[in-house]
């Protein structure tokens, strides 16, 4: 079981990150620039390494299949 599910303090933070993912991404739009588009994805890639480091195994399951 990883630590999002058996820890509180650890799901709140990764929540957190999240929510916060989830506004970035909602505000772009067709109008979106590609600087905007790039910086929201690099963004996205700082969290998930923020993710990792407080549960790795959570963080392999928002990574990108590809």
């Amino acid at each position: 079981m990883s630590l999002y599910h058996s820890n509180i303090g650890i799901r709140e933070e990764i929540d957190r990150i999240l929510k916060s993912n989830a506004k970035r991404q909602s505000n772009l739009g067709t109008e979106s620039t590609e600087d905007e588009i790039f910086r929201a994805r690099k963004l996205w890639a700082n969290d998930l390494i923020e993710i990792s480091k407080l549960d790795s195994e959570f963080a392999k399951v928002l990574e990108p299949n590809e």
